[in-house]
């Protein structure tokens, strides 16, 4: 029976993120702790699939992976509901992902049109 060696492209590979992110049991502590706000033309919209998403272009041409909240906030904020279409202009509110090169944003407050939907209410956002 062949045997292969532990090094080179047979080696073992570890996580590519920090364990303290996995071990620290805190929803937020992938994020960094100030808040964004970021404009953008929505490219992609996920809100009812698995983990609802907006994939949008900011500004500067950067595209951004926003993850929104579950499906039943969404739903009670209306967000679903909202008739978002693609080239929508938003604004959104939210916390960015600490992992070094990662445009993924989690959204806090969304601007679409004249309205505003706060996904996470308990957690505050500079006016």
């Amino acid at each position: 029976m062949p045997r292969f060696a532990n090094t080179g492209l047979f080696a073992y590979r570890g996580p590519v993120f920090a364990r303290d992110d996995v071990i620290s049991g805190d929803h937020w502590a992938e994020y960094e702790s100030d808040v964004t706000r970021l404009e953008a033309v929505i490219t992609d919209i996920y809100i009812t699939g698995t983990d609802p998403t907006l994939q949008v272009r900011a500004e500067d041409g950067i595209n951004w992976t926003v993850e929104l909240a579950g499906h039943v906030r969404n739903r009670e904020v209306g967000l679903e509901d909202s008739g978002a279409c693609l080239g929508d202009a938003v604004i959104i509110w939210g916390r960015q992902s600490h992992h070094f090169g990662e445009t993924r944003i989690k959204a806090l407050k969304i601007g679409h049109g004249d309205r505003i939907f706060d996904l996470f209410p308990d957690q505050p956002v500079p006016a």
